[in-house]
């Protein structure tokens, strides 16, 4: 049995409504039955929280994949983690899972027009472009989660009406193309 760890902040840990549910973890076994999925999202964390606890929450599963999606908070004002930490956090995060486990998550596009503007686009942009020149250069599979929400003519029915966190078909998306990713990579 192939164990996947979802590893990230409370997007991933399925956050609604000041309460966590297994959103994503039920929607990836469905693309992924035969497979122990592990949620290791924890609500308000950063790349530097993930550090602090991956032996804990990852590695001592042993995990044959792990997801890692963090940028969210690291681009927020009250959390804020500069890019170049952020950078080196996710390499050492890398390092340490082994980069033939690991599968990379863009930061989400987020609305503006909400009460999230703490993490303005452009900024998340610039994270974005992190994870992204990340992915290719340890050949990572890679999920521009914030091109596949912006690519619909509203991005908003991704989210809930607190323009972060995801709404059904937020979740919907992101594990259709988290699991497009590790099947087309991973041979899963």
């Amino acid at each position: 049995m192939i164990k996947m760890v979802l590893f990230g902040d409370s997007i991933t840990a399925g956050y609604t409504k000041k309460e966590i549910t297994a959103r994503l973890t039920c929607r990836m076994s469905e693309y992924f039955p035969k497979a122990e999925i592990i949620n290791a999202g924890i609500p308000g964390e950063t790349t530097e929280d993930g550090l602090k606890r991956i032996e804990a929450h990852v590695l001592k599963y042993k995990p044959d994949i792990v997801v890692i999606f963090f940028g969210a908070n690291d681009a927020a004002r009250h959390k804020f983690v500069s890019l170049d930490r952020y950078q080196r956090n996710l390499e050492e995060m890398i390092q340490l899972i082994g980069q033939e486990k690991v599968v990379l998550v863009s930061p989400p596009y987020t609305n503006q027009l909400l009460r999230h503007t703490d993490r303005p686009l452009e900024r998340l942009m610039l994270y974005r472009d992190v994870t992204k020149k990340l992915a290719k250069k340890y050949h990572l599979p890679y999920v521009n989660m914030m091109a596949s929400m912006m690519a619909a003519p509203d991005p908003n029915v991704y989210l809930q009406k607190d323009g972060l966190h995801f709404s059904n078909k937020g979740y919907d998306l992101l594990a259709k193309e988290m699991a497009r990713a590790i099947k087309e990579s991973k041979g899963v």
